[in-house]
């Protein structure tokens, strides 16, 4: 009992300590000027949620998240089906060559970002994809494959045989046992890759940066650093209700998939 109380004191306090900063910028995001001042670590004098009006209108957050949307939902829905099928294959497929894609794969993961910034862009460049949708959506792909494959592979190994031997007794077809028999069972895993792309797509700042000259473009992540460069412009207090804006979505994607996201991790580790 004892035990229990001090476990779940620790969570408690980690928990705190997690939402702290949340919950002060949301505080500050209803201040005034005047009142951030005077005070930051007090509640507002008064309630002013005219601030995400501002932010929303005056900083452009309705094209920031236009954009972003549609780069995020594409980056996700292509990133994660690639995975998918290329994580089958490795997993329940036997092919020549198998073990040295698997290898390449894994050694792509050693690479810093940082350090591909600068050949993807002048590839964009020379491809004529710089400012476009396509040329933001498609290295978001392509940084999610070499993990998302390997997540996937270890998840469809993880399957037992016999399924895919049943399925194929029973007259299914390659493509039918993946996707009626076995991607299904995988989901936890999916969810996971789901919500590592989207996070890591929504809040990327650099590549969605370097790769726009054009405002109009501009991702959320992006937007929001402009915004807090002219925060003696637009005032404090949009300035933080800009930062809950930008991160209001990723809070409720993962709570959404969370129990996915912690099921899958469940299964690496007993399998682990």
């Amino acid at each position: 009992m004892i035990k229990r109380s001090w476990m779940t004191a620790v969570v408690a306090l980690f928990a705190i300590t997690s939402l702290y900063p949340l919950i002060w910028v949301v505080l500050q995001s209803l201040k005034t000027d005047t009142d951030f001042f005077a005070n930051q670590w007090g509640l507002p004098e008064r309630f002013i949620w005219g601030n995400y009006a501002t932010a929303w209108e005056q900083a452009n957050f309705a094209t920031y998240y236009a954009n972003t949307g549609l780069v995020t939902l594409a980056s996700l829905v292509g990133g994660v089906a690639v995975c998918i099928v290329a994580g089958y294959a490795f997993g329940k497929i036997r092919f020549r060559g198998r073990r040295s894609l698997q290898v390449l794969f894994a050694l792509v993961l050693f690479v810093p970002s940082p350090v591909l910034l600068l050949p993807v862009f002048f590839i964009n460049r020379d491809l004529g994809l710089l400012n476009t949708y396509a040329g933001m959506i498609g290295p978001y792909i392509a940084s999610i494959v070499p993990m998302g494959v390997l997540l996937m592979q270890s998840s469809f190994a993880g399957l037992p045989n016999e399924l895919s031997e049943s399925a194929k007794i029973d007259g299914c077809g390659e493509w039918r046992t993946f996707y009626r028999i076995l991607l299904p069972l995988t989901l936890p895993t999916v969810a996971t890759l789901c919500i590592l792309q989207f996070i890591g797509v929504w809040s990327e700042y650099m590549w969605a940066f370097i790769s726009n000259t054009n405002p109009k473009m501009y991702t959320i992540a992006v937007g929001m650093a402009q915004m807090a460069s002219k925060k003696y412009v637009y005032g404090f207090g949009p300035v933080f209700a800009g930062m809950v804006i930008t991160s209001i979505v990723v809070i409720l994607v993962y709570v959404v998939l969370q129990k996915y996201f912690v099921q899958a991790l469940s299964e690496g580790a007993v399998k682990g």
